[in-house]
């Protein structure tokens, strides 16, 4: 069996050598080249990885549809060699793998980094109660803010959902967060169990991270607000029987890192210094498998949302174009105290594979958002200008400053997941990335977004009036607009991309792609040396 195996195996390379096969031949060959690394990993030799490193690297077949699944069967047999063999071939596979991820784009680059995305590791996260409730009490304002020790008086101050108060001559404050409609008791609920969890399950973190103290009423988390004594914005939409949850925060809860508004913008020094920092402890919670599932919220078609299977959910790794970047960097769910919303934080036990685009989102959100400060510099020039043209804003990035802090991301991530400083070559141009982001971030050119018959069906007059009301239509024209009669092209940018289209900076998700699979790589390395048997 030894010797038709190894004819077998030889035949395959030899026909993937001379490159002449068309393209299902060629997928064919690497399917069954996969299946022979996977069942004698023994017969691997360094001859194999430069075949398969080579149908990485070949362009004859980049421009079939399919192209993808070729690429991903290559990358998946390097992947196999790492995991089942040893000695030689397996570095040899690593260096290949890792070769491809910072020479070549597009759907080989795709392959490549989710191939090493899948390494496996262990990361478990802690067992997370979830609570029963079977009696939740009331409690007006004056009942939550008199037992806390606020003093003053004064009616709360109101950010978003929450109802604010200052505690201690300002060094701390009292929030009590409102549910939304679609929020159930559970959903806050999780977000004040999660407070206690990481309050008291021994957990020691070496930089500032402030994490807010629940309040308990009753004996349990969630209360229902009986009175709300100050109006609420616009547009919240509260659940209608008040479900809440009061928590002790720093005094520095709600400073966000690239505020628009200028009395609390930070300074550079400042806003890396807050960036970086929630760079590792993404990346610490992560490896402690807790993991922050919306650092930012971020969507492929927001509007769509409420009938996409997928909600309308930006999968970063299928390169679509990315809704209204800057509008989902306006509150990120990370600031001055650390990482913040905890109702958004997961207990992953899980596969590697699982976890990568995880990692993906954590990076690409630090990222936005830091595109996001340059442009909030002047938060008025955005959009289209008098005569039509994109807004370009290039000149309020610093492309310099930029970069370093692209670099400083990347390093502070790896060190707070890997549990190691990163060593040795990184695979991507920080200098090109840099300039990518300038250029796609800083000109307006995608603001349209067409608003389908079938949402707008779904949704009432008022709400369409006013949709069309916040896109910048004047009342004489939504005036003339039949709900439900045709699709209306709206303005609701900048988006990265065309709608229906592809994203317009895909070095980015590139840059994602290989930090995450760069972060798992290098785990599984980790992991596999601290193993007695090296395995």
């Amino acid at each position: 069996m030894g010797w038709d195996i190894a004819r077998e195996k030889k035949t395959l390379e030899n026909a993937l050598k001379t490159k002449g096969l068309d393209f299902t031949a060629t997928y064919l060959a690497v399917r069954d080249l996969h299946a022979i690394v996977r069942t004698y990993p023994e017969t691997i030799k360094p001859e194999t990885i430069t075949i398969l490193k080579g149908v990485l690297e070949g362009r004859e077949h980049a421009s079939q549809t399919q192209a993808y699944f070729l690429y991903r069967e290559a990358a998946d047999a390097l992947a196999s060699v790492v995991v089942r063999a040893s000695g030689e071939p397996v570095e040899c596979a690593i260096a290949a793998l890792k070769h491809v991820l910072g020479t070549v784009a597009g759907d080989s680059h795709r392959a490549t980094a989710e191939a090493l995305g899948s390494l496996p590791f262990s990361i478990h996260g802690p067992k997370i109660s979830e609570m029963t409730i079977q009696d939740i009490p009331s409690v007006n304002w004056q009942g939550i803010s008199g037992k806390n020790g606020t003093t003053n008086g004064h009616a709360p101050a109101v950010l978003g959902r929450s109802l604010i108060a200052s505690l201690d001559k300002e060094e701390r404050l009292l929030v009590v967060k409102l549910a939304c409609n679609e929020d159930s008791f559970q959903s806050i609920l999780r977000e004040a169990v999660w407070m206690e969890h990481l309050n008291s399950g021994g957990y020691s973190f070496p930089i500032r991270f402030h994490i807010p103290t629940p309040i308990k009423i009753k004996g349990g988390y969630v209360f229902r607000l009986q009175n709300i004594p100050v109006r609420m914005p616009e547009g919240i939409g509260l659940h209608p029987k008040r479900y809440a949850i009061g928590f002790i925060a720093h005094k520095g809860y709600f400073t966000y890192p690239n505020d628009h508004r200028m009395e609390r913008r930070l300074t550079m020094e400042e806003f890396r210094e807050v960036i970086l920092r929630n760079a590792w402890l993404l990346g610490r919670l992560t490896s402690l498998g807790i993991v922050h599932c919306a650092p930012i919220p971020l969507f492929h078609n927001r509007i769509q949302r409420h009938r996409r299977p997928d909600n309308g959910i930006y999968e970063w790794q299928r390169g679509g174009r990315l809704d209204r970047w800057l509008g989902s960097c306006a509150y990120p769910n990370f600031g001055l105290t650390g990482i913040r919303d905890f109702e958004h934080l997961i207990a992953f036990n899980g596969l590697s594979r699982k976890l990568y685009p995880h990692i993906g989102t954590h990076i690409l959100s630090l990222l936005l958002v830091t595109g996001s400060y340059f442009r909030h510099k002047d938060p008025e020039k955005v959009g289209l200008d008098g005569q039509g043209a994109p807004v370009d804003a290039r000149e309020l990035f610093d492309k310099s400053a930029l970069k370093a802090l692209i670099q400083g991301i990347f390093l502070s991530y790896y060190h707070g997941f890997v549990e190691s400083e990163f060593t040795g070559e990184v695979p991507f141009n920080f200098d090109e990335l840099a300039s990518r982001m300038i250029e796609e971030m800083g000109v307006d050119r995608h603001m349209e977004e067409v608003l389908r018959v079938v949402d707008q069906e779904q949704m009432t007059d008022e709400a369409f009036r006013d949709f069309l009301q916040k896109s910048g239509y004047p009342e004489e024209e939504i005036a003339n607009f039949k709900k439900g009669a045709k699709d209306i092209m709206i303005h609701t940018g900048p988006h990265l991309g065309g709608f229906n289209q592809r994203i317009s900076l895909p070095e980015l998700i590139e840059f994602v792609g290989s930090v995450s699979a760069l972060c798992i790589l290098d785990r599984y390395q980790k992991e596999r040396l601290a193993s007695p048997l090296g395995t």
